[in-house]
């Protein structure tokens, strides 16, 4: 059962730590995180939207005087810009919200609004509420959510609830993370019908250097000046890049493989102006006998000790599941470690699952992170379960690209990581055919039932097992990229 929300600031670490000891076999470093020369440790802020029994706030109506009624959205620029400003994220811009009658505002149609409201410095969002893992909120209730990153504000994103967790529904309703590159103002929008709000809705705010939580009064926030931006949509045009020449000092990183199943359009370049220091410095020799030397540790990036309490269960694994974390792609190279931890606490803490629930991360840089614990440790032919995709997480890995891949390519060399580490994967567990499927056997209902067993192919995305648009429609059209990476690393690895 999740620690209650008003007793974690106290509780948590006591708690975990006790878990650690009635968890032996889980072995982890006793000395504190990797530092961060970006930030000190602060609290995570909390922002109550419903009471317990499902009535709203006053800081969640704060906004509705305000909002414009009669407003038909048009796609801000900065809406555009916020999908698109990390370099080399190119792709067909996000569409103009619809207009007409049937479109979504989340300022009009809202039954929650706050005032577009300044708070800490944070670089990972989420939204909770009472239920179990897999719980989501009634029909008709959707979650939105915009920040203020760079003194811009980026269009309203709709928070999917999570299709992700432990097989066994341990830990606490909420939606998927979202990442953003460090946000300084956030506004939240609940629309639906007001009396069917997700009790104890709560929004949470995750620094650099978590360190324990804090619950947000009208007292806390000052209001912030907020132009109307557009609801991200889905992109008009399913190409997903129109190509883009690499940055000086990129011109050595790993190029996009050539798949053979699909036509001739691929990921973007790399990121421009991402310098050769930013990029891994592994030989690309020992990287194909070894990817796994790519790997930033969890004692690497930080990983706080306090927070594990999900005992590692190895199990026999033969296919891989994609995914992409959601939010901006406005990130640094620098700032990636920090944002995996973000998401750590996230899943770990807020909602209640112990440990980070992605096998590996892979950010638009090609940094690769170790996320659950064991990953690494796991034998050839195994893998320890994670809680990437709720009902399917015995028997697979599941890596996370770092961004929003709805709307935009991933870059080359992020789809050449993925596709490294999952051949890389795949060639320890005796599979030759990234192209291939076997049979696989669900172990919680969601999209199929506890105990179906269908053909599953080897490299999945995560919408093929779940309630889910992840990886997003531009992620979801490069699975062939990423399946004839990783077949390039079947083929060529020294195993």
């Amino acid at each position: 059962m999740p620690i209650p929300r008003y007793l974690r600031p106290v509780l948590v670490v006591p708690l975990v730590l006790a878990g650690l000891v009635a968890s032996a076999p889980v072995s982890v470093s006793s000395g504190d995180p990797a530092p961060s020369a970006s930030a000190d440790p602060a609290p995570v802020q909390l922002l109550d939207l419903t009471t317990q029994s499902g009535r709203s706030t006053e800081i969640a109506r704060s906004g509705l005087d305000g909002a414009r009624s009669s407003r038909a959205p048009a796609a801000a620029p900065d809406a555009v810009n916020a999908l698109t400003a990390a370099a080399g994220d190119v792709g067909p811009e996000a569409d103009a919200p619809d207009s007409g009658a049937g479109a979504v505002d989340p300022e009009r149609d809202a039954v929650i609004l706050t005032d577009p409201l300044k708070v800490d410095d944070f670089l990972v969002a989420g939204f909770t509420w009472t239920g179990g893992e897999g719980d989501a909120p009634p029909d008709g209730v959707r979650i939105y959510l915009r920040v203020r990153q760079n003194g811009q504000w980026s269009p309203w994103y709709l928070n999917e609830p999570s299709d992700a967790g432990r097989d066994d529904g341990a830990g606490r309703a909420g939606t998927d993370e979202l990442v953003t590159g460090g946000a300084d103002a956030v506004q939240a929008s609940v629309v639906g019908n007001a009396a069917d709000l997700p009790a104890d809705l709560t929004l949470a705010l995750v620094p650099d250097r978590p360190s324990g939580e804090r619950d947000l009064g009208a007292a806390d926030v000052r209001t912030a000046e907020a132009e109307p931006t557009g609801v991200a949509a889905a992109a008009a045009d399913d190409d997903p890049a129109d190509g883009r020449a690499l940055a000086p000092g990129a011109e050595n990183a790993v190029a996009a493989a050539q798949p053979d199943r699909r036509d001739d359009r691929g990921p973007a370049e790399d990121p421009a102006g991402a310098s050769a220091a930013q990029l891994p410095a592994v030989a690309p020799a020992a990287a194909a006998d070894d990817p796994s030397a790519l790997v930033t540790t969890r004692e690497e990036w930080g990983a706080n000790p306090a927070y594990l309490n999900w005992r590692p269960n190895y199990a026999p694994a033969e296919h891989v599941i994609v995914h992409h974390t959601a939010g901006t792609n406005d990130y640094t190279a620098e700032q990636s470690p920090s944002i995996v931890r973000g998401i750590y606490y996230y899943h770990a803490v807020i909602l209640g699952w112990g440990d980070i629930g992605y096998n590996l991360l892979v950010d638009k840089y090609g940094q690769v992170f170790e996320g659950r614990y064991g990953t690494l440790d796991s034998d050839p032919g195994t893998m320890v379960v994670g809680g990437h995709s709720y009902g399917a997480n015995t028997g697979t890995m599941g890596i996370a690209m770092m961004g929003n891949y709805s709307f935009v390519s991933p870059s080359s060399i992020q789809i050449e990581r993925v596709g490294q580490m999952t051949g890389w994967f795949l060639a320890r567990a005796g599979v030759t055919d990234a192209y291939g499927s076997s049979r696989f056997t669900f172990r919680a209902t969601q999209k199929y039932r506890r105990g179906q067993t269908i053909d599953l192919d080897t490299i999945s995305a995560h919408r093929d097992v779940g309630y889910t648009t992840c990886p997003g429609d531009v992620g979801y059209s490069m699975m062939d990229w990423i399946r004839s990476a990783a077949q390039e690393q079947i083929d060529d690895g020294a195993w």
